[in-house]
């Protein structure tokens, strides 16, 4: 890749139809040259604003860039359906109302993958008749901890009529069975949304009756047709100006005539009344019948893919090497708990590989190492899609980069346990990504991936030492415990510098002869940018982010031994006193939580700027090399930690591609797990003022100051009553 060219093309889809939410304000795109790119405001057009090609990408990158779309379009022209569900987080519901959507799902997917095995039919006998299968089936789209792969495949035989019923998990829930007409309204509301589609409109409940009156709104209405339905194309203050001059007019003459003033509607009731209209008749009437007509093209065409992250499938694969864990020094950054939940205890160990790959240009996109397929694997594989990865790429010294990103439109999975959990779905659609479940058993309906893993087979596999082969025939006699000697930085290091600088530069004949990363470039260059904007930090917090429960304090919350606070919380806390409130922590940054306040999210920042950054397994890292220098010590200055921090990221460092492919495995239960553990090892304290030379250069000054843990007397003291001084003459007793 030449080293301008991310100086000079955007790595987001330019067209003045698409809403760009930049900072606070929503601009539309104007015009681009060679170096630049102007957008101008859409509340106000006058207001204009340039940035440079590289400082736009780099504010992609972080997340300070959004596009909607055709956000300025009829919102049926648009790629897909838009309605308050686009703007409704499943995150954001009550657990109650969550859990119904999640049943909603279950029973959905359990009826596809019955019919798709050919078990039953679509019509409402066969629904009927087969209701106890589909709810059986939909028990395993329920389960909140995966099955491991054995476990998995004792199932798929006793289904298959070729073992014994394994014992089942305690935990399995069977949905209630339902009406034939409910499970197909459930299907067609699936299909139209996905699984957002699913909610119902409890969370709509209200009086939507208009307060104005019928002549009121029929003035609005004239207005609007005569000032905003023309050629003119006025913006929405321009036609709420001439409102308020017809308002005005029609009150002048209503005072003439004795009648009652109306009243003029607020700028918010314009700007609805116009987006409840009918979409594609504004759209012919401000921009034309030949532009109406031409925007109604479909965007999405089957299985053709047209441009980048168009789609993007991702599978599991195990992969054919033994590695030896005692050489890896990633050992020292978990606690023994922490290796057992992520199967690391084992001295030799085959290792599974996630990997996502965009289909137009065959680039890799996400890649994740993981002892066993989770869904905490498949989640990160995701956000490895949506992040630059260049890091990735230097850490293993690669010449090429590794700065592809973006969010896929479509998402091919297969059926494995990891990809039909409920975080991974409700990841997906708080995402904006379409998940499609392919048909189980048919490699081909997912071709790219799985030709990916035949080429990683062939070409880097037979290189490394301790293959064990694809199957006891080819295996021989080869001894592949005894040829073990890769770690898994080893490992990681060999995978990222073939994706990166072999697979992503080899000529590639679905492209026509031209490699992965030239197809790319050329995308790029010839304005073919995905529609879709990256994910900002917040979006991600939101998507990806642990759910935990916190009870309010007034200090705030703590989540892993880390105080958070905000002026928002203080004043939800004199509000509401000590609530429990549900948390979105992210493992990745733990400088900042999203809490869940009056449902809506909001932004809380740790109380100390030194977690902006720093990821979980570092902090628990830092925190056990603290505890175990000084195992007494009950509080540790801020300098002290923000120190050991940055001696367990130096360590990271020289391990930083298997530190960021591996799977960290942060669930529920290991966050439990971690933070009763991090309860009891200290606290966090401000900076103490060090001693200093005297001024006479005689000894040191020493600023005394008040002990941060007082003791009992000292307690007991402040505690009692303040007694006045007795009043007379004292004198002495006999």
């Amino acid at each position: 890749m030449p080293k301008d060219f991310l100086t000079t093309y955007p790595t987001f889809s330019l067209d003045m139809h698409h809403r760009y939410r930049i900072g606070d304000d929503d601009w539309r795109f104007v015009y681009k040259n060679t170096e630049e790119v102007t957008f101008s405001a859409i509340e106000d057009p006058g207001k204009v604003v340039t940035f440079p090609v590289g400082t736009l990408n780099r504010m992609n990158a972080d997340g300070s860039v959004k596009v909607v779309p055709f956000g300025l379009m009829p919102k049926e022209l648009r790629q897909a359906p838009d309605n308050d569900l686009d703007q409704l987080s499943l995150a954001g519901l009550s657990p109650a109302h969550r859990r119904d959507v999640e049943v909603r799902h279950a029973m959905v997917q359990g009826f596809l993958s019955l019919r798709e095995a050919g078990l039953i039919k679509g019509t409402d006998t066969a629904i009927t008749a087969g209701m106890a299968q589909v709810c059986h089936a939909a028990a395993d789209f329920l389960e909140q901890e995966l099955p491991d792969p054995e476990y998995a495949e004792q199932v798929r035989l006793w289904k298959e009529g070729k073992g014994r019923k394994p014992k089942m998990k305690k935990d399995s829930v069977i949905p209630t069975a339902v009406s034939a007409r409910t499970l197909r309204n459930w299907l067609k509301a699936y299909k139209l949304e996905g699984k957002k589609g699913l909610i119902d409109s409890r969370h709509n409940q209200g009086n939507r009756n208009t307060k104005f009156a019928l002549e009121e709104v029929s003035l609005m209405a004239r207005v609007v047709n005569d000032s905003y339905m023309t050629l003119e194309r006025k913006t929405v203050p321009r036609v709420y100006e001439d409102m308020q001059i017809a308002f005005r007019d029609a009150n002048e003459r209503r005072t003439d005539e004795g009648k009652a003033s109306l009243k003029c509607p607020s700028r918010k009731t314009l700007y609805a009344f116009i987006g409840a209209m009918d979409k594609f008749r504004k759209l012919v009437a401000r921009h034309g019948q030949k532009t109406a007509m031409k925007k109604m093209r479909a965007v999405k065409t089957g299985l053709h893919v047209a441009r980048p992250l168009a789609r993007v499938e991702m599978d599991e694969w195990k992969i054919d090497i033994l590695t030896i864990l005692t050489k890896s020094g990633l050992l020292l950054f978990f606690e023994e708990e922490d290796l057992k939940e992520l199967g690391l205890l084992d001295r030799t160990k085959r290792w599974w590989l996630v990997t996502a790959i965009c289909c137009r240009t065959r680039l890799i996109l996400g890649m994740v190492l993981t002892a066993n397929p989770k869904s905490s694997a498949a989640i990160k594989c995701l956000k490895m899609v949506m992040s630059d990865k260049g890091t990735f790429s230097d850490a293993v010294g690669a010449l090429s980069p590794w700065s592809m990103f973006g969010t896929p439109e479509v998402l091919a999975v297969d059926n494995g346990s990891a990809f039909k959990s409920v975080a991974f779905t409700t990841a997906c659609a708080d995402a904006g990504i379409m998940k499609v479940a392919t048909i189980a058993g048919d490699p081909a309906m997912r071709g790219r991936v799985e030709s990916l893993y035949n080429t990683l087979g062939h070409s880097l596999m037979p290189r490394l030492t301790g293959q064990t082969f694809r199957n006891t025939l080819m295996r021989g006699d080869h001894p592949a415990e005894k040829r073990a000697c890769l770690s898994l930085e080893d490992l990681a290091f060999a995978l990222v510098r073939w994706v990166v600088d072999i697979y992503h530069n080899q000529p590639h004949d679905g492209l026509g002869g031209r490699t992965p990363l030239a197809q790319w470039e050329a995308d790029m260059k010839d304005g073919n940018y995905p529609l879709h904007s990256a994910p900002t930090q917040r979006q991600k917090r939101l998507a990806f982010g642990l759910s935990l429960k916190r009870i309010v304090q007034k200090d705030g919350i703590r989540a892993l031994n880390v105080n958070y606070h905000s002026g928002d919380l203080a004043r939800w806390f004199l509000k509401n006193g000590s609530q429990a409130v549900e948390v979105r922590w992210f493992d990745e940054d733990l400088g900042v939580v999203e809490v869940l306040l009056d449902g809506q999210w909001t932004e809380v920042p740790a109380t100390t700027d030194l977690f902006n950054g720093v990821d979980a397994s570092t902090w628990s890292a830092a925190r056990r090399a603290l505890r175990a220098k000084d195992p007494k010590r009950k509080a540790w200055e801020e300098e002290a930690i923000f120190g050991a921090i940055r001696s367990i990221e130096a360590l990271t460092a020289a391990r930083k591609a298997a530190y960021n492919v591996l799977d960290h495995g942060w669930t529920i239960e290991r966050f439990s797990q971690v933070e009763d553990e991090a309860v009891v090892s200290f606290d966090i304290v401000p900076n103490r003022p060090v001693t200093t030379e005297a001024a006479d250069s005689y000894g040191m000054s020493v600023v005394p100051e008040e002990p941060d843990n007082p003791t009992k007397a000292r307690a007991a003291i402040d505690k009692a009553p303040e007694v006045a001084p007795a009043k007379g003459e004292w004198t002495i007793g006999d």
